[in-house]
């Protein structure tokens, strides 16, 4: 940490002071070969014939419009009505310019009909811009710019006048203007007074536009006040001047303002410095105290608080080792935890099973007796049902019997299509009734050493736990493949899926979302999966359904084939 502060705190006093002594150099270098008058003269005359070429295009632009449009009613209130489509692609060519707005339309008393695109100008706005003097270009007129306002740019209008129906042109093409339609194009300003930027030096030289009606533009169309100390006057057309203003920075020698930059650069660097110590003590005290406090959380058995984490490389590498612990000490104390559990539910679970099964045995004797007895058709029927529900809390306890003792799995080799098929076929009449479609997807062949009955339990529960997502119909797929020398079975669905906060808690003993189920088939899989070397896990999205699948590795008692 001191190393790289040195080598920052080196960095912040000699960058500063190397720089300005370049941009010293530099600036007042390219300052006096800018302001010779030759490259001056040089840059005003390119300008000058930039601006000339920049309205001709214009020109030759407008020029080929009134070629076009020759249409009486054209010029009329609708008139784009009449456009044909082709007339209507050359106007949408010409309007996505970037030097134009748009295109306008004037009918022969010089009134404005209508635009294209619509309001690229409007009559008030070319109202206010007929009040400012309009001059000659090449047989066009350009009148404004319109005087400035604060929600729009100004713009400016090239117009000439169209000859209808063999109507009557004057020699440069204009015709009587008052009483003739015309086209014009709606310019941006901004784009013919940008083009004097290139005469722009910063601090030293400021170009500007000086119009007809004696207002002052800069090179973003924005007015200004006309400048005070000129160094030339260029005309460009008539009453239109590019004008040069010069700025208090040449008037003032630069020299009498270095030592003030030199003493303000020192005192810059020096509060730098200083500036850069208190962040980076203030940075690293944060930090460590983040870490202390997360440790401190540990250390007092708090293992849900994650680890404060660090934006520096060696307290980021410190903070990640802690956070390592504190995952490998969380995982150990659950899985304490777990195995405890577990060994308490089951003693629980055989206890309560054995007490709860002898008398079951005897009342389901009982029963049977009872109904075989039993003249009365109606009370032999409660009599079943009274069986049926006996049935169901004997199988309720073998349930917990399994789980609580299941028995050592007895290995042997499972040809995994048919033990798919034997299940689809036990299921296929209830998914039927449920409007579940059963699709089977293994390789032939496919074979998995487990014992067959508890894998085939497993199964049985994970496909009946599937059919239950689906009360209203939907899709489930028994799958099974090898992959990286392991069998993978699994049986997924499109039903509502699992969501998060249960994802996890979904294989506990007892815990179930269902109002009539005991909370023990999924804790049975899992249990019955590890017991035969595999490994369940549970993938699933809200509202896309739900995977679950086994794992079988390759191992010591097992085999695949494919």
């Amino acid at each position: 940490m001191s190393s790289r502060y040195l080598w920052v705190s080196l960095l912040a006093a000699l960058v500063p002071l190397l720089s300005f002594a370049a941009l010293y150099d530099s600036y007042f270098s390219e300052l006096v070969s800018r302001l010779t008058d030759e490259r001056l003269a040089t840059r005003t005359a390119a300008t000058k014939n930039e601006f000339q070429v920049y309205l001709n295009e214009r020109r030759y632009e407008l020029a080929a419009l009134v070629d076009q449009f020759d249409t009486p009613g054209i010029f009329t209130e609708g008139g784009s009505d009449q456009l044909s489509p082709t007339l209507r692609d050359l106007l949408i060519l010409q309007a996505e310019q970037k030097a134009l707005y748009g295109v306008a339309f004037f009918d022969a008393d010089q009134n404005l009909v209508w635009t294209f695109p619509d309001g690229a100008l409007t009559r008030e706005r070319y109202d206010r811009m007929k009040a400012t003097p309009a001059i000659d270009f090449e047989g066009a007129q350009l009148i404004g710019p319109e005087p400035p306002s604060w929600d729009r740019p100004p713009v400016l209008l090239m117009k000439q006048s169209v000859a209808l129906n063999g109507g009557t042109v004057n020699q440069n093409g204009t015709g009587d203007r008052d009483h003739t339609p015309a086209i014009g194009l709606i310019v941006r300003f901004n784009s013919l007074a940008a083009i004097a930027g290139s005469l722009q030096v910063d601090g030293v030289i400021r170009p500007r536009l000086s119009l007809p009606d004696g207002r002052t533009y800069d090179t973003v169309g924005q007015l200004v006040s006309s400048p005070e100390t000129l160094v030339g006057s260029y005309p460009l057309l008539p009453g239109w001047y590019l004008e040069l203003e010069q700025t208090r920075a040449l008037v003032e020698p630069s020299s009498a303002r270095m030592r003030y930059v030199l003493i303000l650069l020192v005192t810059g660097t020096a509060s730098f410095l200083l500036i850069i110590h208190l962040v980076i003590s203030r940075r690293l005290k944060r930090q460590m105290d983040a870490l202390i406090e997360s440790v401190e959380h540990v250390a007092n058995g708090d293992l849900e608080t994650p680890v404060a984490q660090s934006s520096s490389r060696e307290v980021k590498a410190l903070a990640e080792s802690i956070e390592r612990m504190r995952h490998q000490l969380k995982q150990v104390i659950r899985s304490t935890l777990e195995v405890d559990r577990q060994a308490s539910l089951g003693k629980l679970a055989a206890g309560l099973a054995h007490d709860i099964r002898n008398p079951l045995t005897t009342m389901l004797t009982t029963l049977q007796a009872l109904i075989k007895r039993e003249p009365n058709a109606s009370h032999r029927e409660m009599l079943a049902m009274l069986e049926d529900e006996v049935q169901r809390v004997n199988e309720v306890i073998g349930n917990l019997l399994n789980f609580a003792r299941p028995r050592e799995p007895q290995a042997e080799p499972i040809l995994v299509p048919q033990l798919l098929d034997s299940l689809t076929a036990l299921v296929t009449a209830s998914a039927r009734r449920q409007n579940v479609t059963l699709t089977v997807n293994c390789p032939a062949n496919l074979t998995v050493h487990a014992d067959a009955g508890q894998l085939r339990q497993i199964l049985m529960n994970l496909v009946l736990n599937a059919l239950q997502a689906l009360p209203h119909g939907g899709q489930v797929w028994l799958d099974a493949e090898a992959i990286d020398q392991t069998v993978r079975l699994s049986v997924r669905d499109n039903g509502p899926g699992i969501p998060e906060h249960q994802r996890q808690r979904v294989i506990e003993p007892f815990f179930t979302t269902k109002s009539t189920g005991t909370g023990l088939g999924l804790a049975i899989c899992h249990t019955l999966a590890v017991k035969n070397g595999g490994r369940l896990t549970i993938e699933s999205t809200p509202g896309q359904g739900a995977t679950v699948s086994i794992r079988f590795p390759i191992g010591e008692g097992m085999e695949l084939e494919a």
